[in-house]
């Protein structure tokens, strides 16, 4: 979580696309950089979305992840 937050509070500041640009290939790669955790896209997806809605983004444009 606290990847996908790093990646969204960046991109606030830093990019002129967005917050809602940042994929969940950025925050698998981050975190297995960091962390040394690999995450699957899924799961991933699932610490962007929330991420995104904690700092009051919309998720809408995200696809849904498979139950």
């Amino acid at each position: 979580m606290k990847v996908a937050d790093h990646l969204i509070r960046d991109a606030a500041v830093t990019s002129s696309s967005g917050p809602e640009r940042v994929t969940t290939a950025q925050v698998a790669c981050l975190a297995f950089a960091r962390h040394q955790l690999r995450i699957d896209e899924e799961e991933a997806a699932d610490y962007l979305a929330a991420a995104l809605v904690a700092r009051g983004y919309s998720t809408d444009h995200k696809p849904a992840t498979a139950v």
